[in-house]
């Protein structure tokens, strides 16, 4: 027996699919499973994902380029808080543990190298529905969102601090830019950096 296969190898936001026939004695099915954009214009153009290791490589990359940006000379400070906004959108288990992990990096690694920018910095995290890990019972809903929360970061000498994470739920995506989210309440979010993770699809 045979069966036509399909490879898809992707770089970035760009996939190529390749056909192949392979022989075979037993036949075992596994689901496997891609990003669901749920049809929200920009979202594969304009989009960081967490699928592949390539996804990773350019998810680091693309965080060290906000901080170069933001260092930029002659920026205003509007342009400088734009290019350092992190936004995550998708508040399941995903978001919600790459938004800890980008805040592990900003209050561990970024102190070292760009000092002067981290009063720039901002994290969004932005939940169409009105719970983070919404598939999780209340308890932790709520351990996750006062962690979220109560994280804060030391921005300069004085040890001024600000909240680094803004938790924005019922906010729905309509669109995302190249460098704009539009929300369906109105709001329109500048970033620098955006990341999806609302979801898997077939």
């Amino acid at each position: 027996s045979k069966i036509t296969c399909r490879a898809v190898v992707c770089e970035g936001t760009v996939c190529e699919i390749n056909e192949f026939e392979l022989k075979y004695d037993k036949l075992l099915v596994s689901v496997g499973a891609t990003v669901n954009t749920f049809g929200v214009p920009g979202v594969k153009e304009n989009c960081n994902f967490l699928k592949q290791i390539d996804d990773a490589a350019k998810l680091r990359k693309g965080v060290g380029n906000c901080f170069e940006r933001a260092n930029y000379p002659g920026l205003s400070e509007e342009q400088k808080q734009a290019a350092l906004t992190f936004a995550v959108i998708g508040a399941g288990p995903t978001g919600v543990e790459f938004c800890g992990e980008l805040c592990d990096f900003i209050e561990q690694d970024v102190p070292r190298y760009y000092p002067h920018l981290l009063k720039y910095v901002r994290v969004k995290l932005i939940e169409a529905s009105d719970k983070v890990l919404m598939a999780f019972d209340d308890e932790l809903q709520k351990k996750a969102l006062q962690t979220l929360s109560s994280r804060y970061l030391t921005i300069d000498e004085s040890r001024a601090s600000k909240p680094m994470v803004e938790v924005m739920l019922q906010a729905g995506v309509q669109e995302v830019t190249s460098n704009e989210i539009k929300l369906s309440d109105g709001q329109v979010v500048p970033y620098g950096l955006s990341v999806w993770a609302a979801g898997n699809g077939p």
